[in-house]
């Protein structure tokens, strides 16, 4: 099928926000196709349109709002002091292993109720379905891995509603006769948070913490004053965020940059491009920490704008802020471009953050 590739950040705006476009998901569901990534965002807000998308999506909203996020900075920091008291007196550490990846982790797993002795099977299922690629034995076992967390959300899902507890998920099935959600769109949703409210998260947070450390004069400045603010969160998402890409299929014929596009045609949005986009950033390609950088489209745009944007801002905000605070010294341990970088087509991230600093007194 032709594929069009969208680049400029006016152009992906309206392809992601324009109904003339849908997620892969629910184009796939609409015209009788195999659910793309394993069926990942089968029956989700993240794959649907409306009217659908419209239900699904707002017991999410109350959840996921900037008064309730703010209700929770006290445990987050306590997650994030916990983890970084693990590795203080060590003088080094892999701060994708000791804080980009666990934070988001624990976070979205308290927040879903799930039990601290499962949570390093959830970890490595949702890095599994991640990781498919185009490799026929890492499809297969991303197959497996999504299956194995449905049935595992599924378990979860009837136990909440046999006791219910103080937690999202509780939440959601107590919501699910209100709002009309079927099983199958609980679990869906349910394993769909797992995988947008910590690994995207853990990718963010590796990212932003590699462009600051490997930048010296802005690395001083946060020694110095380690209060970085949502601006300059927002700014690092822009710069180098975790999704690369995001993709639309045509349902009706749509022209937009110039080009006609007809029923069935894939789009693939260009979200780096975007945010570095001349017409839109001046010096584009630079971090500027004071850069007015909010409508970045890193969280998507319109309806589909990713429902835990405020959680993942406040995650980095405190990551980053309290990682400087405690070790002002810290600096990596090797060349930034030498750094490890997974291998995923469709996100960003990193497999390793070395750095060095020295131990608490």
């Amino acid at each position: 099928m032709p594929v069009w590739l969208v680049s400029r950040y006016d152009e992906v705006r309206e392809c992601l926000s324009n109904p003339a476009l849908s997620p892969p998901a629910a184009f796939a569901a609409e015209h009788g196709l195999a659910s793309p990534l394993s069926g990942l965002f089968e029956d989700t807000v993240i794959g649907s349109n409306p009217p659908t998308h419209t239900r699904l999506r707002q017991p999410l909203t109350k959840v996921f709002n900037i008064r309730r996020v703010d209700q929770l900075r006290p445990r987050i920091q306590e997650i994030t002091d916990s983890l970084l008291d693990e590795v203080a007196a060590d003088g080094s550490a892999d701060l994708v292993q000791a804080l980009a990846v666990p934070l988001p982790l624990l976070v979205i797993c308290e927040l879903l109720g799930i039990p601290t002795s499962d949570r390093e099977q959830i970890h490595h299922q949702a890095q599994a379905m991640l990781a498919a690629g185009f490799d026929p034995e890492a499809i297969a076992a991303s197959q497996t891995a999504a299956a194995q967390l449905w049935d595992y959300m599924a378990d979860l899902t009837e136990e909440k509603r046999r006791s219910p507890g103080n937690d999202l998920v509780s939440d959601l099935v107590a919501a699910s006769g209100e709002e009309r959600l079927s099983q199958s769109e609980l679990v869906a949703g349910c394993r769909a948070l797992v995988i947008a409210g910590y690994e995207l998260t853990s990718g963010f947070i590796g990212n932003a913490l590699h462009s600051l450390l490997s930048r010296p004069e802005v690395a001083a400045e946060l020694r110095e004053r380690p209060e970085i603010d949502l601006r300059g969160v927002d700014e690092l998402l822009r710069h180098d965020g975790p999704g690369q890409f995001n993709v639309r299929f045509v349902n009706v014929d749509f022209a937009i940059g110039g080009a006609d596009m007809h029923p069935g045609d894939q789009v693939l949005l260009d979200l780096e491009a975007a945010n570095t986009d001349p017409g839109r950033y001046v010096d584009g390609t630079e971090l500027d920490l004071t850069r007015d950088s909010a409508m970045h489209v890193q969280f998507g745009y319109g309806i589909h704008f990713c429902v835990g944007a405020p959680l993942a801002r406040v995650e980095g905000e405190i990551a980053i802020n309290t990682l400087f605070r405690r070790f002002p010294d810290i600096e990596l341990a090797k060349p930034a471009d030498e750094v490890g970088r997974n291998a995923n087509p469709f996100q960003r991230s990193l497999s390793e953050l070395p750095v060095r600093f020295s131990p608490p007194a």
